[in-house]
């Protein structure tokens, strides 16, 4: 199975070279391109069907208890064991799966689904089992250095990411031992990158480097625009420390997520808002606020985050947004909330997060003392207060928002 795509490339010059009357639409390098991908991406479904794999970074114990495991028996949890990492997953899941809806849909949804528009059931098959977490799997256990980095396709979000970053680690009363880290699809081309991450998946190294291979045939196509379509890199997480794999306590930010919502429109105030939240969560680390894992207790994290996100992108001492741009940060937080109840991973509705966003820039907007910054403790106990309220089952009151 392993030499096919090559046999199968052989053989194509072998008929095309023999042939008395030569095939031209065979000999034009796109088409045979074309061919090249799609056999590639038959590989791909012919290998994870028969094995029974997704991409599946394995715990501590599991690598311990299956060191010698054949992989198509691997059984592990998925590193996205973090909240906002199986957030945008399933905001993709959904769309993906044409799940029903219990809320309406955001604009994010209907991006997700614009751009997915010439997917057929293989391309959605093939990432959602082996291609959805890669780089961040990646990017969260072999991305330790500071220094490179760049932020969106092009690095066009690099100078607003670094200013609002160096902002905030001033701003919280937490340690600055945090690290922001990229993410692009170009890891695919790095094929020792990714080679070494599919052993950790438990697979052995000749299908692992054999595997890596396939996606960078298929990953480059012009279906996944070279490596730099939207779903390769739609995430951004924030992650404690880990001794086990030996990762400091981490942001990362995708691509993806930064194009989406610059397609949108938010390009000006989505990164900072992102940015925001995730550092909102280590707030919580530093401030020991409880993660339980239950629909009820991430929402409740989720939405003090958002809370964090926009005080600190209202207050005076932090980005001074004015009121304009505050809107359109009510309207990011609107978009990515979900209906997802009884999910783990459940954020809050989309009223709830842009209320929560509201709260934080009502606290930073009506402060007395414009120059104080609360601490993380003294927002942490206004939020609980106010949590009760930021659920109740109502409509957003026009009323809430304070120019």
């Amino acid at each position: 199975m392993k030499k096919l795509l090559l046999l199968s490339l052989v053989s194509l010059f072998f008929i095309t070279s023999c042939s008395e009357e030569p095939v031209e639409s065979l000999t034009n390098d796109t088409e045979l391109q074309a061919l090249k991908v799609e056999s590639a991406k038959a590989e791909l479904l012919t290998f994870i069907r028969g094995n029974n794999i997704n991409s599946i970074l394995r715990s501590k114990e599991t690598l311990l208890k299956s060191s010698n495991t054949k992989s198509s028996s691997i059984q592990g949890i998925n590193r996205s064991n973090i909240a906002d990492y199986d957030h945008y997953n399933s905001i993709v899941e959904r769309v993906i799966n044409g799940d029903d809806y219990e809320c309406d849909l955001t604009e994010l949804d209907y991006y997700v689904q614009s751009i997915i528009a010439d997917w057929d059931d293989n391309d959605r098959f093939l990432y959602s089992n082996l291609g959805a977490s890669i780089v961040f799997d990646a990017a969260y256990v072999f991305d330790n250095v500071d220094g490179g980095q760049y932020y969106g396709p092009e690095g066009q979000f690099t100078n607003q990411m670094n200013r609002t970053y160096k902002d905030l680690l001033r701003f919280w009363n937490i340690p600055t031992d945090i690290l922001l880290r990229d993410a692009h699809g170009n890891v695919f081309n790095d094929l020792e990158t990714v080679t070494n991450l599919l052993l950790l998946y438990g697979y052995s190294p000749e299908d692992a480097a054999y595997l890596a291979e396939l996606m960078q045939i298929v990953y480059g196509s012009d279906k996944y625009d070279n490596f730099k379509h939207p779903l390769l890199t739609f995430n951004a997480f924030a992650a404690r420390a880990d001794d086990f794999w030996g990762t400091p306590k981490k942001i990362v930010m995708g691509d993806g997520l930064l194009t989406a919502y610059e397609d949108l429109g938010y390009g000006d105030v989505a990164p900072q808002t992102i940015l925001a939240h995730e550092y909102g969560h280590h707030v919580q680390f530093a401030k020991n606020v409880v993660f339980l894992g239950t629909p009820e207790s991430t929402r409740r994290t989720e939405l003090m985050a958002d809370a964090f996100a926009a005080y600190y992108l209202t207050h005076k001492r932090g980005a001074t947004m004015n009121w304009k741009r505050v809107q359109q940060v009510l309207e990011v937080s609107y978009s990515i909330g979900d209906c997802g109840f009884l999910s783990s991973s459940h954020h809050g509705t989309p009223n709830q997060r842009r209320k929560a966003a509201a709260f934080g820039h009502n606290i930073a907007n009506n402060t007395k003392k414009k120059g104080k910054i609360l601490t993380a403790e003294e927002f942490i106990e206004l939020f609980e207060d106010e949590l009760p309220t930021l659920i109740a089952p109502d409509n957003l009151d026009d009323d809430l928002i304070l120019e």
